[in-house]
């Protein structure tokens, strides 16, 4: 018995050993590190919020955060995931003058889209709330929010750097000082009486204090990398840089990132409309709790945004190797992951939200498909803007929400707002995930019967 065991025991030992060697294993578990934190955090700020603000307030929380992202996707050009993907080529084959180019880019565009689309949405917010909502309210403290999302992006260029440079360490840390005082300074002002405006306020003198830990970060690298620009390089090439240069690509990435972001954002603020705020209240519980499981997925999902570019510059079997592996164990993974949650969503939800939320409790297991489908979608955004295939992306999303509002038009008719809301989600879930398996699928098999 005692040998048996010492196998065992080695046999454990070498696959750790093994595993260890890997740079991706190291840097995934230093992100799964502060994902759990991230969890725990999130999940706290929420058990406050719920239990101070009420079912009702609590739903026009969910309406003041969800107005805001979808008025902020008008706003997002591509500029994100568009530097992460270029700046990970451009750093493999250490080309400074890219690298510049690019950060360059990002923060010129930035400041054009701030001074069109962020004037126009900082004015208006409040007005559009009052149309949908019959609340002014909720558009001015979303007016914060939106003025928080801009002065984010130095954070946002730093964060990208991080991944880029696979410190993924210091990436870690930095995050979960972000995410600590993002909750902790809303926290103390709601529990000091501030309410809804204690959130937003907290929430936006975070992300004060972030950029300029962001800004001074940067200068830092500038200093020590020699591949990494300047503040005042960058200035001087701000003129130089033409916009069409990389805003095609850019701004294709936005229009796919922006339809994928819909499909989160598109059924708060649809039933904000057809029903009351305890409605919406119960739903943002129940994909908050479903959202738990995904805490062990972000890390992979974020490494799959540099590694598949990598994979690509080594081959495209490789890239389909690396593609089909990360969404099998990832979406078999989540099937465990989410049976283990649903398992408890009865007991946890009362117990740590209270009997006035139980109703999301019974919407967890319906939700729980769309939540296993998305498991086994881990790497479609990184896959079709590795492979440069983003229009289809668009094409097959717009499909979705398209067919999805007709679904949603006739579950109306035999269904109460929330109830149908929910069908739209678990339909967009397994439309999504069949149709870009199917595009992703003949892609690769196009490529096989051409080099034959």
């Amino acid at each position: 018995m005692k040998l048996f065991f010492n196998k065992i025991k080695s046999v454990i030992k070498a696959v750790w050993d093994y595993f260890w060697k890997l740079n991706f294993f190291r840097d995934l578990l230093f992100l799964q590190w502060g994902s759990f934190w991230d969890l725990g955090l999130s999940l706290m700020a929420s058990v406050v919020y719920a239990h101070l603000l009420g079912v009702g307030t609590y739903g026009d929380y969910a309406l003041i955060f969800a107005l805001a992202a979808l008025i902020g996707l008008f706003m997002d050009w591509g500029t994100g995931y568009a530097t992460l993907t270029l700046l990970a080529e451009a750093y493999t084959r250490k080309n400074r003058s890219e690298i510049k180019d690019i950060i360059t880019y990002f923060l010129k565009l930035n400041l054009i889209i701030t001074v069109t689309f962020g004037l126009v949405a900082i004015i208006f917010t409040p007005t559009l709330a009052g149309w949908f909502y019959h609340n002014p309210l909720i558009g001015q403290l979303a007016r914060l929010v939106i003025i928080g999302s801009i002065f984010k992006i130095f954070f946002s260029l730093l964060i990208n750097l991080l991944q880029v440079m696979r410190k993924i360490k210091y990436l870690t840390i930095i995050e979960n000082v972000n995410k600590f005082f993002a909750v902790v300074l809303p926290v103390i002002l709601v529990l000091m009486g501030f309410g809804l405006a204690g959130i937003v306020y907290g929430y936006l003198l975070t992300i004060i204090g972030s950029m300029v830990f962001s800004i001074l970060v940067y200068r830092n690298f500038s200093r020590r990398n020699p591949l990494v620009p300047s503040f005042s390089e960058i200035i001087d090439n701000f003129f130089k840089v033409k916009i069409k240069k990389y805003f095609k690509f850019g701004f294709i990435l936005a229009i796919d990132k922006n339809l994928s972001n819909l499909f989160g954002i598109l059924p708060l603020i649809v039933l904000g409309y057809l029903a009351a705020s305890t409605d919406v209240a119960n739903l943002k519980i129940a994909l908050a709790y479903l959202a738990l499981p995904n805490g062990f997925l972000n890390p992979i999902s974020r490494l799959l945004q540099v590694q598949l570019p990598k994979a690509k510059v080594a081959g495209i079997k490789d890239l389909k190797v690396n593609f089909y592996k990360s969404s099998f164990y990832a979406g078999t993974i989540f099937i465990f992951l989410t049976l283990g949650f649903l398992f408890f969503a009865p007991f946890l939800i009362k117990l740590v939200y209270g009997k006035s939320f139980a109703a999301s409790a019974q919407l967890v297991y319906p939700l729980s498909l769309s939540v296993i489908f998305s498991g086994f979608a881990i790497g479609f955004g990184s896959i079709y803007r590795t492979i440069n295939k983003n229009i289809f992306a668009i094409a097959i999303n717009s499909a979705s929400i398209l067919s999805g509002f007709i679904v949603l038009f006739f579950a109306l008719k035999s269904l109460s707002p929330l109830n149908s809301v929910v069908l739209l989600i678990v339909y967009w879930s397994l439309f999504n995930l069949i149709s870009h398996l199917l595009y992703i699928r003949g892609y690769f098999l196009k490529l096989s019967s051409q080099k034959i």
